[in-house]
């Protein structure tokens, strides 16, 4: 059994699912923002929360894996405590603690999630809003700290990635204030 473990192509593996985790968890995002659309009702709904759902697991999993991977590696090794402790990583603490904190945060949001029936609507809304700041924080340890970053197909996957949320982002505020325009309308109208 260690002999296989130490004959894994770790380095590609934990790149992999590196990359694997980012995307899977930016097409998580993407659907939960657009699962947020008003327009966006019944079947549709449900639809997009089951997929929305299904992506940040997977994503979670390829992220675990990408993590656990490290132990392992020949090439750059890491103990446990500097992966589970942020910034205490002795290549690249900054950036290592970065997707520490990512990690962390992606497991409170899935775990709040799945008891957002025991919280406040508020409360579990603005745990979930932490979902953009741990993209930004897997968004900079992924371009400044992996090692594909300097190839093209990378640097456009990080811009894609990027504008594609924000856009997203801005058309589901520009919905909603249309939306709360209207019934504002409507109320004046009574």
């Amino acid at each position: 059994m260690i002999h296989f473990l130490i004959e894994l192509p770790t380095w590609l593996l934990i790149r992999t699912f590196g990359i694997l985790s980012y995307l899977t968890l930016f097409v998580g995002m993407a659907i939960g923002i657009t699962y947020s659309f008003p327009q966006i009702k019944g079947h549709k709904k449900g639809l997009l929360l089951r997929w929305h759902t299904y992506a940040n697991l997977t994503g979670t999993c390829f992220a675990f894996l990408h993590t656990v991977l490290l132990i392992i590696d020949t090439f750059m090794p890491f103990d446990w405590a500097e992966l589970l402790i942020p910034f205490s990583a002795k290549n690249n603490p900054v950036l290592n603690g970065l997707g520490t904190i990512a990690m962390y945060g992606l497991l409170l949001v899935l775990f709040t999630t799945d008891i957002r029936h025991k919280l406040k609507r508020k409360v579990w809304l603005a745990l979930h809003m932490l979902s953009y700041p741990i993209f930004v924080l897997s968004l900079l340890h992924g371009i400044f700290l992996g090692t594909d970053s300097n190839q093209g197909w990378a640097a456009m996957m990080y811009i894609a990635t990027a504008i594609i949320l924000v856009s997203l982002t801005l058309l589901r505020f520009q919905l909603s204030s249309r939306k709360r325009q209207v019934k504002v309308g409507q109320t004046k109208q009574v």
